[in-house]
């Protein structure tokens, strides 16, 4: 990587905890713009040397995620597993090989008894940070080209019916769980995206929802006159000086992601759904929506999927459905 590029990501680096993800990507332009004309001497390149390269890597790493526009619980993971493998293999980042990874992952599933899909998901931020150093110009190759993708099982959870929805809108305990668990159902959210939701993200007249999704994507979502009910009838009642949509039971606080799972788990235990989590409120509306005719390309725009073949992923088909369109052909 060449020492203008280093010196970039140094002061990235050096800015992220004090500079929001939007910041960050108009200081580098503005730092790529003003040094453009500029050549960094190799005295330069010597004064951003580490006697850690590994530190060294992690960070430029770290830059390298914060500029495109990972967010910042992503950056948390993939650093995360990076350390772990470091304080595993016990080996500079450089001279670590393809057995030193294979040996690693075998080791932590049989000592930490993870899923293999949590494994996969270890392999894959291993082979993003390889991938980066090689196209970086910090390695000759990656070695993380010869791990391979770890099999596993998806188990795909049905989606709820509508006679499950309705009694889980039965078991809640309060209006505002009632809106919620309408509002997340309707709009097809993910957890975290309905917890991020603002009170200036609702238009009441249109029906639409701001959702501030993963990557620093936004889109616009929908919901029915149901959830306005449930909505207007909650914020009656609460302070609107709170600016996120749903507050918790600590007055004065938005509910987190967390706060949301908790209480649909609770939902769940008394409505005698077995495991009722937000996810499946999710892969519930993006069925019944296709279900019911709506284009997957439609669908695919409203849950904020970057590739249709994810929003196929989600559809679950049913029996009835199978059955429909057979006695439909065979006529």
């Amino acid at each position: 990587m060449e020492a203008k590029t280093i010196l970039i990501n140094k002061i990235i680096t050096k800015m992220g905890p004090v500079l929001q993800s939007d910041q960050l990507d108009y200081l580098y332009n503005i730092l790529t713009i003003s040094l453009h004309d500029y050549d960094v001497t190799q005295e330069k390149n010597e004064i951003i040397e580490y006697d850690d390269f590994d530190r060294f890597l992690c960070e430029q790493y770290y830059a390298s995620l914060k500029v495109e526009g990972k967010s910042p619980k992503t950056i948390d993971r993939y650093m995360e597993q990076l350390r772990l493998m470091m304080e595993w293999v016990q080996k500079p980042l450089k001279e670590i090989n393809s057995e030193d990874i294979r040996y690693y992952l075998a080791l932590y599933q049989q000592r930490r008894k993870i899923a293999s899909s949590t494994l996969d998901g270890m392999r894959r931020c291993i082979c993003a940070f390889y991938s980066w150093a090689e196209f970086a110009g910090y390695i000759d190759k990656s070695p993380a080209r010869r791990i391979k993708q770890i099999k596993f099982q998806i188990k795909k959870e049905p989606a709820l019916t509508s006679g499950q929805i309705e009694k889980a809108m039965i078991n809640c305990k309060s209006i505002r769980d009632k809106a919620i668990i309408s509002f997340m159902y309707e709009t097809g959210a993910r957890v975290s995206e309905v917890a991020g939701v603002k009170l200036s993200d609702i238009d009441f007249n249109e029906r639409t929802v701001l959702i501030h999704g993963k990557g620093g994507k936004d889109r616009i979502s929908l919901f029915t006159d149901k959830s306005a009910m449930y909505l207007e009838e909650y914020l009656m009642n609460r302070d609107l000086t709170i600016s996120a949509l749903f507050e918790s039971k600590q007055k004065g606080h938005a509910l987190s992601a967390a706060g949301i799972r908790t209480m649909v788990h609770g939902v769940g235990e008394r409505a005698g759904i077995e495991r009722l989590h937000p996810h499946r409120f999710r892969v519930s509306r993006i069925t019944h929506l296709v279900d019911r005719g709506m284009p997957l390309q439609d669908v695919q725009e409203l849950a904020g999927h970057t590739s249709i073949n994810t929003t196929r992923g989600y559809y679950r088909n049913t029996l009835d459905n199978v059955k429909y369109s057979y006695l439909k052909a065979a006529q």
